[in-house]
C-alpha cells in the first residue's frame, strides 16, 4: 500500500482535514476489513478497481460506486473487501466541514453511506471526470478549486464556529469531556450546546465523545501487539474496563479482544492504519 497525504490550503482548513492518496496492487488477494463506528465524514472516489461492501447485518455483499460520500456512523453497519488494483483519493473533512461547504443539514448524512451523486448532484460526477483524466500528483490541487469555488458560494451558518470550537475540544480530550462542562466554558446551556453540535456535525457531543473515545483505544491497540485491556481502558479515557467492553459491543458489535483479533485475521499490519475508515452504498 502506497500511501499519500496533504494538508489543504489555509482557506479550507477549517472545513477539510486532509487529502489523501492509497494506491495498492494486489491482485486476486482478497482482504476483508471490519469497521467500526466513527464521527468523519468524507468523500471517496475509486479511479480503478471499487471495494465490495459486506452488510453485518444480512451478509449481503454489493459493489462500492466509483464515488461515495460517507458520513459520521454510530456502529458497524458494513464491512469492506479489498482486491485488486486500488487507485483512491480521499477527501476528509472536519466535523463542521462537509455541511457548511455543501450547505447539506449534518443530521442528514449521518449513519450515510450512498453514491456521492445521488447527494450532491452533476456537480461532483464532472470532478470525478477531472480526477480520471488528469496525472494522480494533480488530485489534491484539483479538489482544492472545487473545494474553494463551493467555499466562495456558501454561506457559514450560524453557530459554526461555536460547533467547530466544541468538536475540538471533545478530540483534543478523547472524548472525556463531560457536556455540563462544555456548557458552562462556553456560557450556554447544555440544550444550547447540544442542539448547535447536531445541527453542524450531526451527532450528539455525547456520542460524538463515545465515537473519539472508541477510536483513541482501536489506535492504542493497533500499536501494542499483547495489550493489558485494563490498562488500556483507563489510558482511552475510560472508567474501567468493563465500560470498554459495553461502547465496544454497542459500537463494534463485538468485544475489544474479538474486533483487534478480526482485524489481525483478516488484514495485514501495515495496512490496518490506512484503511481504517471506509464504508458505501452503491443505489440511489
Amino acid at each position: 500500500m502506497r500511501l499519500r497525504s496533504w494538508k489543504p490550503t489555509a482557506a479550507l482548513r477549517p472545513f477539510v482535514s486532509h487529502f489523501a492518496i492509497r494506491e495498492a496492487s494486489l491482485g486476486i488477494a482478497q482482504i476483508y476489513h471490519p469497521l467500526p463506528a466513527r464521527n468523519d465524514c468524507f468523500l471517496e472516489f475509486y479511479l480503478k478497481d471499487p471495494f465490495r461492501v459486506v452488510n453485518v447485518a444480512s451478509g449481503a455483499i454489493h459493489q462500492a460506486p466509483r464515488m461515495v460520500l460517507v458520513g459520521p456512523h454510530t456502529k458497524r453497519r458494513e464491512d469492506l473487501i479489498h482486491t485488486g488494483t486500488l487507485k483512491v483519493f480521499h477527501i476528509g473533512f472536519t466535523p463542521v466541514g462537509f455541511s457548511s461547504l455543501f450547505q447539506i443539514p449534518a443530521r442528514s448524512v449521518a449513519n450515510l453511506a450512498e453514491s456521492a451523486e445521488c447527494v450532491l448532484g452533476r456537480s461532483i460526477h464532472q470532478l470525478e471526470e477531472q480526477l480520471a483524466s488528469t496525472s494522480v500528483d494533480r488530485w489534491p490541487c484539483i479538489a482544492e478549486q472545487f473545494l474553494l469555488r463551493r467555499l466562495i458560494s456558501s454561506r457559514p451558518p450560524a453557530g459554526l464556529n461555536l460547533a467547530a470550537r466544541i468538536a475540538r475540544s471533545l478530540l483534543k480530550h478523547r472524548g472525556s469531556l463531560p457536556v455540563l462542562e462544555l456548557a458552562h466554558f462556553h456560557g450556554r446551556s447544555v440544550r444550547q450546546i447540544e442542539r448547535v453540535f447536531e445541527d453542524h456535525v450531526g451527532l450528539s457531543p455525547k456520542l460524538f465523545s463515545r465515537i473519539a473515545r472508541l477510536q483513541t483505544a482501536l489506535q492504542m491497540s493497533r500499536r501494542e501487539p499483547v495489550l493489558d485491556w485494563s490498562a488500556l481502558a483507563l489510558a482511552a479515557g475510560y472508567f474501567d474496563q468493563s465500560h470498554m467492553v459495553r461502547d465496544f459491543r454497542d459500537l463494534t458489535g463485538t468485544t475489544p479482544a474479538d474486533f483487534k483479533r478480526l482485524q489481525s485475521e483478516t488484514l495485514p499490519a501495515d495496512l490496518s492504519d490506512e484503511m481504517s475508515h471506509l464504508s458505501y452504498r452503491a443505489t440511489c
